[in-house]
């Protein structure tokens, strides 16, 4: 475990460092607030032993920086006699134990020991509590889905960059929770960011961080992705919607092993095991010319594929369980439902599918989910309507609405401002359509 110490008094100081290191633990001792906050801001910590009274920026102050900032490392207060009250004050602040001057060195020793034994079974039933959860959530016995999951338990453990292909909806963040679960850095941080969300301007601050006063309205440091997850996980998803300007960035970043915060001058090391995903095929994006060769093949080395729903369509009555039981508590569906389903084609995998089974639980007024609540494109066979050139997709989605429409009515014995809530509309937008369908009463 790694301890920041702060101390004014360099005798006492130097005496506790000496102490600390010969137990086993990493320290960094400082002798104010000032250099305290700043050693934060550039390094991670388990424990803050810090004095109360100091000139200058106070104990108090580290711990209202760390509490505002860094929430999760532990501080000790240190205080002579006099100051109990102000150390039961800290306390209230969330500070987790304090130490009244002079103390021996096994009351130091024992109160470290019983943060590390708790931060331990902390861990410890954390890691359990996420491996259990990924045990529910990795759902499918195919064989082309389970030939990916060998995979990923093959090289979870090594620290090789990985790259995830899949069509948008075939659950690649899950693959990448299992990787990071089944890996060495399994107690350390999984820190995700997707490209699509961030703006180019914004996305340098966002994965390296910021110094305060770095451009206008950088009131305060930022810490950024690549340190947030320092000892263990970043997963950048959407890779190929990273612009060429960035992408040389983010391959110095994964070659060097190191950064600078936007506004710093100072390079910060990095221990980060990078995981990509991607919805295209990237190779052929890099053949065209819009995405770095250099730094495809730093990704690229190990290519995971998750295959589509309609690849392991064996997998939906699995899935189908999976998420009634997630979401349904006592819902269950026909055999004509069932039949539907496997029939379907898919293209929005399985996010899709989950996301029918959720809309049938809402509109269903039992526990049985008949046919009547699938989606309207689910109500002839696919081979009828790939011929049916005819009916425009404007006429089938507005068939489809007027469907969920009267089934969010007949669920709420037509009480609008109840079925506007079902389908997650306004009241007033319910209204209109209401209006256009000929539905008002």
């Amino acid at each position: 475990m790694k301890i920041l110490l702060v101390e004014d008094e360099k005798i006492l100081r130097i005496s506790l460092d000496k102490t600390l290191q010969r137990e086993g633990y990493a320290v960094f001792a400082c002798d104010c607030g000032s250099k305290a906050i700043s050693a934060l801001g550039r390094e991670s910590f388990d424990i803050v032993l810090t004095d109360l009274r100091m000139p200058g920026k106070s104990g108090m102050d580290v711990l209202k920086y760390v509490k505002r900032e860094q929430s999760n490392i532990k501080v000790i207060m240190m205080t002579a006699f006099g100051t109990v009250e102000s150390a039961v004050d800290a306390l209230k602040l969330g500070a987790i134990d304090y130490l009244t001057k002079p103390f021996t060195q096994d009351e130091l020793l024992h109160k470290l020991a019983t943060i590390r034994d708790y931060h331990s079974i902390e861990s410890e039933n954390k890691a359990l509590r996420h491996k259990l959860s990924l045990s529910t959530k990795v759902v499918g016995n195919s064989p082309l889905f389970q030939e990916t999951i060998e995979k990923v338990k093959l090289t979870a453990t090594s620290s090789h960059t990985i790259l995830i292909e899949g069509k948008s909806g075939t659950g690649k963040e899950l693959i990448v929770d299992l990787i990071h679960e089944l890996s060495d850095r399994a107690q350390e941080p999984l820190v995700k960011v997707n490209c699509s969300a961030l703006s180019e301007s914004l996305f340098e601050s966002e994965l390296f961080g910021h110094e305060k006063g770095a451009f206008t309205g950088a009131l305060k440091q930022n810490i950024g992705r690549f340190e947030r997850a320092n000892g263990g996980t970043l997963f950048i998803d959407d890779i190929d919607d990273l612009p060429l300007s960035l992408q040389v960035k983010l391959l110095r970043v994964i070659q060097e092993n190191e950064i600078e915060r936007v506004g710093g001058a100072v390079t910060i090391p990095i221990d980060v095991r990078v995981v990509a995903a991607t919805k295209v095929d990237l190779r052929k994006k890099m053949e065209d010319g819009d995405f770095r060769e250099d730094l495809f093949y730093r990704l690229n080395v190990v290519h995971i594929t998750v295959p589509t729903l309609k690849d392991r369509q064996e997998d939906i009555p699995l899935l189908v369980a999976h998420f009634l039981e997630k979401h349904g508590s006592n819902h269950h569906i026909t055999s004509a439902v069932m039949a539907q389903l496997n029939k379907y084609g898919w293209p929005g995998n399985v996010r899709e599918l989950e996301n029918v089974i959720v809309q049938m639980i809402a509109l269903s007024p039992g526990d049985t989910l008949v046919a009547s609540l699938l989606p309207g494109h689910f109500k002839k066979p696919q081979s009828i309507q790939k011929k049916d050139s005819k009916s425009s997709l404007k006429e089938k989605i507005t068939k489809s609405e007027k469907t969920l429409i009267i089934a969010a009515l007949e669920k709420s014995y037509w009480r609008q401002k109840d079925a506007a809530h079902i389908l997650g509309i306004p009241r007033t937008t319910l209204r209109s359509k209401m209006e256009k369908f000929g539905l008002i009463k």
